[in-house]
């Protein structure tokens, strides 16, 4: 976590350096705080600020844009005898940061979020801790509320899966998706683009549910695989043929991948997208990628989505299940 801090007494910077040291981050001098605020607003992920409550309120107030955009703030005295949460307590973080600072200084943490003091399962603390994407925000404020009335909510945990109800259903979207590419030599950026957006509009809900790119070695200076995948800010896994030679299609999990004579032919293996996306799971999944043996049902990889044709591209989707920590 990127920390900002920020004090304007003696006294304060004196109890900063103490956080510092258990704590680093940034400190900012006291001159200009407005303007200090603003930067380390767009650049660090907590602003740490010894002053009183109102002050920084006023100066963070045209700042606000919403609780999954904006950074943890927490506030302290001057003799670190309280570390309050004020802002972005589960998804940024305020709250555990609010405890953390408190240890350094022997103070005491002051969460007010509803969840924590009623000792309520907080989903936006979920998907922070276990990568989850959150998909419909306005719909975590009603199952919340459920919660503490003790009524029943819904919350649906799938990169796949929704229904009508999307307001009172919480969606959270894991990034457990590794998508499989393949096409022909020198494949133009714009048409690989076109293509995907395609693929994307029918068989997924939310392109951040990709967490890497795979495809064959003979394809790794594809220039249009590269552009996906930095387009997609993940990283390009790239699979050697001697893995997918090694695979028996048949019993692969979610398939059996499809063979194709004239890939083959061509590159000497009888698939790409499927096999490389399958391939690149697993080795998420249980570190089997090394021997080139299907994984198990409790490695928890498998195809979801088989191989789909474009003009000179391929795409798959292969699945790494993760276990959700609550």
């Amino acid at each position: 976590m990127k920390i900002g801090y920020f004090a304007l007494t003696e006294q304060g910077f004196e109890l900063i350096h103490r956080l510092n040291k258990g704590l680093p981050g940034e400190v900012f001098e006291k001159s200009n705080l407005k303007q200090h605020m603003e930067d380390a607003w767009r650049r660090l992920d907590a602003l740490v600020c010894v002053m009183a409550a109102g002050i920084v309120v006023r100066h963070i107030a045209s700042l606000l844009r919403g609780k999954d955009k904006d950074p943890a703030v927490v506030v302290m005295d001057t003799q670190g005898q309280w570390a309050i949460s004020l802002l972005s307590g589960h998804l940024g973080g305020a709250n555990e940061l609010a405890k953390q600072l408190a240890k350094v200084t022997g103070g005491y943490p002051v969460v007010t979020t509803a969840t924590d003091v009623e000792g309520i399962v907080a989903f936006d603390e979920v998907a922070k801790k276990n990568r989850l994407l959150i998909e419909n925000l306005s719909a975590l404020k009603y199952v919340s509320g459920n919660l503490l009335n003790k009524d029943e909510v819904k919350v649906v945990i799938d990169p796949f899966y929704r229904e009508k109800n999307t307001e009172k259903t919480l969606y959270l979207r894991p990034q457990s998706l590794v998508l499989g590419v393949g096409c022909k030599k020198d494949m133009d950026v714009k048409r690989m683009a076109a293509a995907f957006q395609g693929f994307t509009e029918k068989y997924l809900l939310d392109v951040r549910c990709i967490r890497a790119v795979a495809t064959v070695d003979r394809k790794a200076g594809e220039a249009a695989i590269l552009e996906l995948s930095e387009a997609l800010s993940v990283p390009l896994m790239i699979i050697p043929r001697g893995m997918i030679g090694r695979l028996d299609f048949e019993t692969v999990p979610g398939g059996p991948l499809e063979y194709s004579p004239f890939v083959e032919k061509t590159l000497g293996v009888g698939s790409v997208a499927e096999a490389s996306a399958y391939l690149a799971a697993k080795s998420m999944a249980g570190g089997a990628y090394e021997t080139g043996r299907n994984v198990t049902e409790g490695e928890m990889a498998r195809l979801k989505i088989k191989k789909q044709k474009y003009e000179g591209i391929t795409f798959a989707v292969a699945e790494v299940k993760q276990n959700i920590d609550i």
